[in-house]
């Protein structure tokens, strides 16, 4: 346990939310000049898988193999979003929710998912790949001698309407809104007003970062990003509640009733930044571990947490219990003001009886 002379986190607030605000404008203008890499999931759209076993490991066949995926795509009008990605023998392709120029909607849906899917004698996009590929092995030199040969079922094709998309959003939205108002009521309940609306705060916080960051680094936002986000408001309220629960243990001792707010804030986080921090570098450890050696699809979900990890961890000590000291001041000045006016109020209808 550090010194609690040592710790002077209240004091420094405007410091660290200076800090926070940086980062968030940051991410702003990302997002506002380049946008966010709002992934399928959201958009609608397409995403191809392609196993070609070996050819994913020699780099001059998956260069052709890549470069020959991408021309028949925008031969037939799509868009690709990013790159193609490839890993282990794998080939993935993410296809924005656009045919021939024109933005997929719930009216023509179901008639991009028979172009890509094909019906009856009519080839769909996965065909279209494969033949073009097959045709390639037998006149490309380098495909010969590594003796590429591509099967008819190679290539697969996920879609994602444009009606299906909207729905998640919404239904993500509402779940991560659900979420923050449970655990506002239950602080409520087992801590004060005070306590709720700081932990709160925090929550946003760790939210905002979590998007500019992910803006700032141009991660693919998908499902899995809601699924990161909701599993750090979570993370980051444990951290922030216990932080609280030592706040709430040294106001009611009656010997701490002299003792300043912030004072009393920065013994609980003398108290608990040990902890928050040792497990926070674990968790981080595995973490980014995962990071590292995993695919691409884990990496979306894996990077967000990261970030998340990191805006809990500075939210929980550095922010969550200056907010929890404005919060009560505020609180004390309405109780004041509320006692005051009742006094107010005894004193009129006391001077009228005597009258």
């Amino acid at each position: 346990m550090l010194k609690n002379k040592q710790i002077k986190i209240v004091e420094k607030f405007k410091i660290f939310i200076i800090i926070a605000l940086v980062v968030a404008l940051a991410g702003v203008g990302f997002i506002v000049f380049r946008g966010m890499n709002i992934g399928i999931d959201f958009t609608g759209g397409v995403k191809i898988e392609a196993d070609f076993d070996a050819f994913a490991e020699n780099s001059d066949c998956s260069k052709i193999i890549r470069d020959d995926m991408k021309k028949v795509i925008a031969d037939h009008g799509l868009e690709i979003m990013g790159d193609v990605q490839v890993s282990d023998s794998t080939f993935e392709i993410r296809l924005r929710n656009v045919w021939k120029g024109v933005k997929v909607t719930s009216e023509n849906e179901s008639e991009f998912v028979e172009f890509v899917q094909g019906k009856g004698d009519t080839d769909g996009l996965c065909q279209m790949i494969t033949k073009s590929l097959q045709k390639l092995a037998e006149e490309n030199a380098t495909l010969k001698a590594a003796g590429a040969e591509f099967d008819d079922n190679s290539v697969k094709a996920y879609t994602v309407g444009a009606t299906a998309s909207g729905a998640l959003l919404r239904n993500a939205i509402i779940a991560l809104c659900v979420a923050i108002v449970v655990m506002l009521i239950y602080i409520v309940i087992r801590f004060t007003l005070a306590s709720a609306l700081a932990a709160v705060c925090a929550l946003i916080h760790d939210v905002i970062i979590m998007i500019a960051l992910t803006a700032i680094f141009n991660i693919p936002v998908n499902s899995t990003f809601i699924a990161a986000v909701i599993t750090i408001v979570g993370y980051s309220i444990n951290a922030t509640i216990i932080i609280f629960d030592r706040i709430r243990e040294s106001v009611k001792d009656p010997n701490n009733a002299d003792k300043p707010d912030a004072q009393i804030a920065n013994e609980a986080i003398a108290n608990t930044i040990g902890r928050t921090i040792l497990t926070t570098v674990t968790t981080l450890v595995m973490v980014v571990a995962l990071a590292v050696l995993s695919v691409n699809a884990i990496q979306e979900f894996i990077f967000p947490i990261i970030f998340g990890l990191l805006a809990g961890a500075f939210s929980s000590v550095l922010l969550a219990p200056s907010f929890w000291v404005m919060f009560r001041k505020i609180e004390k000045k309405a109780k004041a003001k509320k006692q005051a006016k009742k006094g107010y109020q005894g004193a009129v209808a006391a001077n009228k009886e005597t009258k």
